[in-house]
């Protein structure tokens, strides 16, 4: 038997890979919640696009894996291939929760995480951009119960050695108070607000910076310069 690895055949699963994750059926009718969250990366997006590199297209192939697979077994049926509870609209900002039930919205996160901080801290904090999004969600269908599933891929268990990682799911109840909606409710509609006219005008300088994290692949870097802001993130992308 002779194996040898096919170079030029994977270029062509890549390129299958990327057309697959570029006809993803979404709306560019306005702006997402997704959007929202993190505007400065959304801005560079918009105005200076990028290919996918195939880095991208294997987390996001990952992340689409993974939320097909729970929301399939979950969730009611899907339609037209998507792979969360389809696509809605509210006060001009558009959402697609990860599944939608008469309770409310669900999200599902997937985490490379080795260990799992919110068993030991305060799961508000450690989950604080996973909920922003639930939230957002809660607030545009004014429900004030949703639920949190985070799936770690492979995190150190309870009681094992640190080479014994496991895969583990974690599922919060989470509970918004009706001040708490009509706040996120603003927040969205101002970020909205905020983020056409940065990409109106080309300056992203009156956007807030992502979190410190995603500066490190981020393909924006040296354009979006946010040591500007924080100067400790001028070192982001350096090796330690």
């Amino acid at each position: 038997m002779k194996i040898v690895r096919d170079k030029k055949g994977e270029e062509k699963v890549f390129d299958q890979i990327k057309k697959y994750l570029a006809a993803k059926p979404r709306s560019d009718k306005g702006w997402h919640v997704s959007d929202l969250l993190y505007p400065r990366q959304t801005f560079w997006r918009k105005v200076k696009p990028l290919p996918t590199t195939d880095e991208q297209a294997l987390y996001f192939s990952l992340g689409h894996g993974h939320h097909g697979i729970l929301e399939a077994m979950l969730g009611p049926k899907k339609v037209d291939n998507r792979s969360d509870a389809g696509e809605f609209e509210k006060h001009g900002i558009l959402f697609s929760p990860d599944m939608r039930f008469k309770e409310g919205p669900v999200e599902i996160k997937t985490s490379r995480a080795m260990y799992i901080k919110a068993d030991r801290e305060d799961p508000a904090k450690v989950y604080e951009g996973y909920l922003k999004q639930l939230g957002s969600y809660n607030a545009l269908m004014n429900m004030p119960n949703g639920k949190l599933l985070v799936l770690f891929l492979n995190a150190v268990k309870d009681g094992l050695e640190k080479w014994q990682k496991k895969p583990q799911l974690r599922l919060y109840k989470v509970a918004f108070e009706k001040p708490e909606l009509k706040k996120i409710t603003a927040w969205l509609l101002k970020r909205a607000k905020d983020l056409t006219a940065a990409v109106k005008k080309k300056k992203v300088d009156p956007l807030p910076l992502c979190p410190d994290w995603m500066c490190k692949g981020c393909g924006w870097f040296h354009q979006c310069k946010p040591w500007l802001v924080d100067k400790p993130r001028k070192h982001a992308q350096e090796k330690k």
